[in-house]
């Protein structure tokens, strides 16, 4: 029995079963690999490791494309989650070549990587330290009764850290934006900077913004442009060269008075009162560069019922130097003192 049903399996009719085998298998293939296909997805490029003192350059390369094969079913998922590595554990500055780590087990199961880069150029630059003004940031109106007069921050100015171009460029840091939205008096509120990307801070983000406003006494007003900034209490020894010399001044007023005062009336300054030159080291305190110097103004004439609304810019910068003939001789190598 079993003999005959070997027999009736494996010799009769073989050619028809080979046959029917042959295709069977066919199918079989076919519904397992004619699917298959490959396509190359975006991968996000994450540095890591990068020493504090080094900054990767603008322009730097986000996304790295990745060649993959499977199935259709399979090669169609959402790439959003998908890293790869580059490691810049011993990296300097300047530009090279970096291994590009990128770890399969993030594709979905039957998903094979056919095809990425080795590594990638990356170029790096060395952090730059500077000092730049900070700009308080208003949004909104006060009361129709009252108008914005000034903002100031304190500090009025931060060091900053960050990539070497990036910092060059850079004058001043905003804050947060403060709602002055129907307001009726002048106020202090903390608030945060916004900081660019890639730039940072030591000190804390917070900062103190004043904000003073001004009654609308008077109905008229009046713009003064280009008016000449002086320098009060300036260090005989030393010199001033100002980021903006010319400031315009905004007045408001009765209207005889707006429609008769003169240029020549409005005096604009800054107080350097505090930065001296001390001969014996020959250095310049407390810093040879200002940034955020208040600039204040006043009306020379009595008796003219008008105010100062505002001074823009409020804030300017102011570069010290000292005049030749006070500047620190070194002395000629080999020479004695007497």
């Amino acid at each position: 029995m079993i003999r005959r049903t070997l027999r009736y399996i494996f010799i009769e009719d073989f050619i028809a079963k080979l046959i029917c085998l042959v295709i069977g298998a066919g199918l079989w293939l076919y519904v397992e690999f004619a699917r298959v296909s490959q396509t190359t997805i975006n991968v996000q490029i994450e540095y890591i490791k990068k020493p504090q003192n080094l900054y990767l350059k603008s322009g730097q390369t986000r996304f790295v494309k990745i060649t993959i094969r499977g199935r259709d079913e399979f090669i169609k998922f959402s790439t959003t989650a998908l890293k790869a590595e580059v490691n810049l554990e011993n990296a300097k500055g300047g530009e090279a070549k970096y291994p590009l780590i990128f770890d399969a087990r993030q594709l979905p199961e039957r998903v094979d990587v056919v095809q990425k880069p080795e590594a990638i150029s990356v170029a790096l630059e060395r952090a730059l330290f500077k000092k730049v003004a900070i700009r308080a940031v208003t949004v909104g109106t006060p009361d129709s009764a009252f108008r914005l007069q000034r903002t100031s921050t304190n500090p009025r100015e931060i060091e900053v850290e960050g990539p070497t171009e990036t910092v060059k460029n850079l004058t001043s840091i905003d804050t947060e934006p403060v709602d002055i939205e129907g307001a009726q008096r002048s106020f202090s509120r903390k608030v945060n900077l916004r900081l660019p990307e890639s730039i940072s801070i030591n000190k804390t983000k917070e900062i103190l913004v004043r904000v003073d406003f001004i009654p609308k006494t008077y109905s008229e007003e009046k713009k003064f442009e280009h008016i000449p900034v002086k320098i009060q209490n300036l260090d005989s020894q030393l010199l001033a060269t100002l980021s903006d010399a010319t400031v315009q001044v905004l007045l408001q007023g009765e209207s005889s008075a707006i429609k008769s005062i003169d240029a020549s009336e409005i005096y604009a300054y800054i107080n350097a009162e505090d930065t001296r030159y001390n001969a014996r080291t020959g250095s310049i305190l407390p810093y040879a560069n200002e940034t955020g110097v208040l600039v204040r103004a006043k009306i020379l004439s009595t008796g003219k019922k008008i105010q100062i609304v505002s001074v823009t810019p409020e804030n300017i910068s102011v570069r010290y130097s000292v005049k030749p003939e006070f500047q620190k001789k070194s002395q000629p190598s080999g020479e004695e003192a007497n």
